[in-house]
């Protein structure tokens, strides 16, 4: 990876001018680049509250098998970006809504901003042994789930038999002092071994924190950096593991999932674009674990405004059947000769004049789904499985009919689970990663009745390739393989 320093540049230019103006000794005093003067714990305090990463990697909906392509629905002058992406193509124009390049530069550019906090507020000032650690343990685990996302875009799934080998993504522990830095890229194990120690040091320093861990649901809690553990541990296929981290936020949490029906009233009530608007709020809804609050909604281009052409695919929506509550997400919308939905989930904050929204990171539903799939891939019991499956299920259909565990296999509950996990996180931005780690085909056409281009099972597309901005900023850095 390149990374460009512009402090250096910044520094000669304001010596310069300093030069001119050598009797101001007030201005050669402070800071040569007008930032915070690093000193206090709040100061880096400020630091991380700018190190939550946009989510960029939501444009890989449209990679999945969740969405289709039409064009007598797309905008012309804004479908071109994506369908490069749609198609899995390595190359694609650059844009400023949302895309590989994006996503590539923007997590490193969080993880930039961690490094800060991680390499310099435990010798801050004014701050307490347990706001220090809490500040620490927050920087740790946001690091390591900025390298977790990049390594999922940019390299293979998790093998155990062939990470020590397989191309991941630079590991970036130090804040730059370069001008330009150029890092190769470590493999996907190396990369996995830097995340687990981030974030087990990360957990440590957060239950050192105490009472000074942030309360803020957009901040990493001790709940949130579990959940996203066992994420980790499921995408690896350390099994027991992932139960272990989904138990550690269920004791701390309890097996609460967001009541749909209730959150249905509001349609009814006060409308689609009030329902949406409300329906990523963490304060109503304790089942988020991590939320993010944007002043953008340009990573959503693709899959959230129908702008682009592209709409859940028709595999997708005979799924949610009359009795799934989440039937009620897919809002109609197209013409009376081509009929679509749109999947309800994201809307501008009323009242707000910069147009911010929300999205969530982490939530109690993908936690109860990890453990459920964990505990059957494991070897566990149906029973056990269904301890988590059905709190979900319950709070998703009406009428709603419990399953039978005398008449259900692992194979089945498995294969039950893993429809639940894709129903419920439609376009969340989740669905690629499964992809991926399942083995999944996928079959993408530009319209009905043409052949479909289509991404086999171990297909080298589904690692996507170094963004073009990076090649030419680092031409020694390896490539994906195609």
């Amino acid at each position: 990876m390149t990374l460009f320093n512009i402090k250096n540049s910044i520094a000669s230019l304001l010596t310069v001018l300093a030069l001119c103006f050598v009797g101001c000794k007030k201005f050669t005093e402070k800071p040569y680049d007008n930032r915070i003067e690093l000193k206090f714990t709040e100061h880096y305090q400020q630091i991380l509250a700018d190190a939550y990463p946009a989510r960029h990697e939501m444009f890989t909906d449209i990679l999945t098998d969740d969405y289709d392509f039409h064009t007598n629905l797309a905008q012309a002058s804004i479908v071109g970006y994506f369908l490069p992406m749609y198609l899995w193509k390595d190359d694609y124009p650059d844009n400023n809504f949302t895309g590989p390049d994006l996503a590539y530069r923007e997590f490193y550019a969080k993880i930039y901003r961690s490094n800060i906090v991680i390499s310099g507020v435990m010798g801050s000032e004014k701050g307490s042994a347990e706001l220090k650690a809490a500040v620490l343990g927050e920087a740790l685990v946001l690091r390591a789930y900025c390298h977790f996302m990049l390594v999922n875009l940019f390299g293979q799934h998790y093998n155990p038999s062939t990470a020590a080998s397989d191309l991941g993504v630079p590991v970036v522990t130090e804040v730059n002092e370069d001008n330009v830095k150029h890092y190769a890229r470590n493999t996907v194990q190396e990369v996995y071994a830097q995340i687990e120690k981030d974030a087990a040091e990360g957990i440590a320093q957060l239950q050192k924190g105490g009472n000074s861990v942030s309360k803020n649901p957009y901040h990493f809690s001790l709940a949130s950096a579990n959940a996203f553990m066992s994420r980790v541990k499921l995408y690896k296929g350390e099994w027991a593991a992932s139960i272990k981290f989904a138990d550690a936020v269920i004791a701390d949490k309890g097996r609460i999932v967001r009541d749909l029906a209730t959150d249905l009233t509001l349609i009814t009530q006060s409308g689609i674009q009030f329902f949406t608007a409300k329906y990523m709020d963490p304060t109503t809804h304790p089942n988020i674990l991590l939320d993010y609050y944007s002043p953008s909604l340009s990573f959503l281009a693709p899959t959230g405004f129908t702008l682009c052409g592209f709409f859940p695919a028709d595999n997708i929506t005979p799924v949610f059947t009359s009795q799934d509550l989440r039937a009620k997400l897919l809002y109609p919308v197209g013409t009376v000769i081509d009929k679509r939905v749109m999947v309800t989930k994201y809307e501008v904050q009323p009242n707000n004049p910069n147009g911010s929204f929300r999205a969530s990171y982490l939530s109690m539903e993908e936690v109860l789904l990890n453990r459920a799939e964990a505990v059957l891939r494991s070897g566990g019991t149906v029973q056990d499985a269904l301890t988590d499956l059905e709190v979900l299920r319950k709070a998703r259909y009406s009428p709603y009919t419990a399953l039978n565990p005398a008449g259900l296999s692992t194979a089945d509950l498995l294969t039950t689970v893993l429809l639940e996990r894709r129903k419920e996180f439609i376009n969340e931005g989740l669905r690629w990663f499964d992809v991926k780690r399942l083995g999944l085909k996928v079959d993408h056409s530009l319209s009905r009745g043409q052949a479909p281009e289509t991404l086999q099972a171990n297909d080298l597309r589904k690692v996507l390739q170094i963004p073009r901005k990076e090649r030419e900023g680092n031409p020694n850095i390896q490539l994906n393989p195609r």
